[in-house]
């Protein structure tokens, strides 16, 4: 999936430059606005999967003011600063970025940056099942052993299930619900999607308890 990226930097030249390391590297830019007020027109037709951010912008809200917004909304943020006091250091940490670049930076120095944002994104989006087992909900992939394993549509769904429901008992009749909405399925095409599951990955972990429902534990 193509990676999107907002730049937010008021120095043309230097905005430039960084579009241009970011599209070497297969991310194209949603917008490169230079304040922050500029910037959040654009959140309503193009969510980025990181912004570049410059602390002092013109305009009459701060980098550090945009910081916050952007992170409420769950958008990873890198600081982009020409200044390297303590008191700049600091006050752009209270926002908690995701990490910060003093200028002038390298290229090397940039895309090491966003490498380190989408790696640590990456590794949030995943969910632990089980001892060796994880699932990256947002690509609908299964890890088992950091590598990819199959699953079916209806294996994945139950999983997903199993998932939301962690810990708590998911009736049978939920899980015929959920997964043939539409049809009235026998137990056996039941029990057989569930053992399927359990073969693919968590054995251990996944609990049928007889006339009521599956537990994950």
């Amino acid at each position: 999936m193509e990676k999107k990226a907002l730049i937010v930097e008021d120095e043309s030249l230097v905005a430039l430059e960084i579009e241009s390391v970011l599209r070497h590297y297969g991310i194209e830019s949603c917008k490169v606005a230079d304040s922050v007020e500029e910037a959040l027109e654009v959140l309503d037709r193009c969510i980025p999967d990181l912004v570049l951010l410059d602390i002092y912008l013109a305009g009459e809200m701060t980098g550090i003011d945009g910081c916050k917004i952007f992170k409420e909304r769950g958008i990873p943020v890198i600081f982009l600063t020409a200044y390297s006091d303590d008191t700049t250091i600091n006050q752009a940490l209270e926002c908690e970025p995701d990490t910060y670049l003093v200028k002038p930076f390298r290229r090397a120095e940039l895309y090491a940056a966003v490498e380190k944002v989408f790696k640590k994104k990456a590794r949030e989006a995943l969910i632990e099942v089980c001892d060796s087992v994880s699932y990256d909900r947002k690509r609908g992939v299964v890890l088992k052993n950091e590598e990819e394993i199959f699953l079916t549509k209806k294996e994945l769904l139950l999983l997903e299930l199993l998932v939301r429901n962690r810990g708590k008992i998911v009736p049978f009749e939920t899980i015929d619900f959920e997964i043939w909405p539409e049809m009235v399925i026998s137990e056996s095409t039941r029990r057989s999607l569930i053992h399927r599951l359990r073969q693919k990955c968590c054995k251990d972990a996944i609990r049928t308890m007889s006339g009521i429902g599956v537990v994950l534990e």
